[in-house]
């Protein structure tokens, strides 16, 4: 039986930063990915429009205050903005995804064991941590100018269970 993967594009942090949303955007649609997590700091509707077509969840982050707005606008395009915290099966494997404002609920995801994969944003630096059986990651930040940080996204594999970041 032949198993196919599944792409899952992971983004973080994009602060409004359309130019370089639209290249990771680009990228996820070179490679198929479908489903498309965004781990929180959204900060405007316009962002979330510009997943149009693509299944996208996110959760809220620290700067994400227009909330209303941005529920509609995930809303317009199909998607599900979860709150500040979601769980999402996908091609069998749980994910949690949290912004990670807060650190101590960021470590008891990690820790609990219940997640195969824990995302999160927030810090702007690429993370990939195994915790026993659960992987820990962190796309980065798409924005790319706080701290020094590169513009960054990822791309994670449902069947190797390894993510591959690219820089925007």
């Amino acid at each position: 039986m032949l198993v196919h993967a599944m792409k899952i594009g992971l983004i973080s942090d994009t602060h409004d930063n359309i130019q370089n949303i639209q290249k990771a955007i680009i990228s996820f649609n070179d490679i198929q990915v479908r489903v498309v997590i965004h781990a929180g700091d959204i900060v405007s509707p316009g962002t979330v429009e510009a997943f149009d077509g693509m299944r996208l969840f996110g959760v809220l982050g620290n700067n994400d205050l227009q909330i209303h707005e941005l529920t509609d606008a995930f809303d317009r395009i199909g998607g599900q903005l979860k709150g500040e915290f979601c769980e999402i099966e996908q091609d069998n494997l749980i994910f949690a995804v949290y912004h990670g404002t807060n650190s101590r609920r960021k470590e008891s995801l990690i820790q609990s064991g219940k997640y195969d994969v824990v995302v999160c944003g927030h810090t702007h630096r690429v993370q990939n941590k195994k915790f026993g059986k659960t992987l820990f990651l962190n796309p980065g930040t798409a924005n790319g100018w706080f701290f020094g940080y590169g513009a960054t996204a990822a791309i994670f594999d449902t069947q190797t269970k390894e993510p591959e970041f690219m820089h925007l």
